[in-house]
């Protein structure tokens, strides 16, 4: 299971997400208690090996926006409330993901219609796109396995989720990495 660990600003929390096996790490540049500046990502950066891709989160950005944060190594541009085309970000020349099932972004991401509030989306409902997705919203070590075996995501993307009071939580990051890439094993054993 692909699983992005968000909204990290700290040395602690990327190493505790890379240790324990997360795919990617999200760094938000959008309006956010999570947000987190161009140098301060820059530098956690170096904390990140190759294997592990590196997403900017941005909420409607101009391009300039996404530009000046792409110094910072980023591997994927994920996107929130768009209004410029997407293939003005194109440019770039890296993997976008979308928070829009009316896309042509590489990855959807489904998540709750207010991103890192921990509201969780109706698993049942759902309906799998045409296309690889995510699924966020309310994720956390307790309900992870559960979204897997309902939803069956290509990946799965927490923020709130692995937080205390706030703030990153390390053993959070790691309880659900293990439970998130465990269930997935299990649900390819079957």
């Amino acid at each position: 299971m692909f699983v992005k660990i968000c909204g990290l600003k700290t040395e602690e929390s990327v190493q505790a997400a890379v240790d324990a096996g997360a795919d990617a790490i999200g760094f938000v540049f959008a309006d956010s208690s999570r947000r987190i500046d161009v140098d301060t990502a820059t530098r956690l950066r170096q904390h990140i090996p190759g294997s592990v891709r590196v997403v900017g989160v941005f909420l409607d950005p101009a391009l300039e926006e996404v530009e000046t944060a792409l110094v910072c190594g980023l591997t994927d541009i994920q996107l929130h409330r768009r209004t410029l085309p997407i293939e003005a970000f194109r440019r770039f020349g890296l993997p976008i993901i979308e928070a829009s099932r009316e896309t042509e972004a590489d990855v959807v991401l489904l998540d709750a219609p207010v991103p890192g509030s921990g509201e969780t989306l109706d698993w049942n409902v759902l309906h799998r796109p045409d296309k690889p997705f995510w699924l966020a919203g309310g994720l956390d070590s307790e309900n992870v396995t559960e979204a897997i075996r309902l939803v069956k995501p290509d990946g799965v993307d927490v923020s709130s989720g692995v937080e205390t009071n706030g703030e990153k939580d390390n053993d959070k990051i790691r309880t659900f990495i293990k439970r998130a890439k465990e269930e997935f094993t299990c649900i390819a054993n079957q």
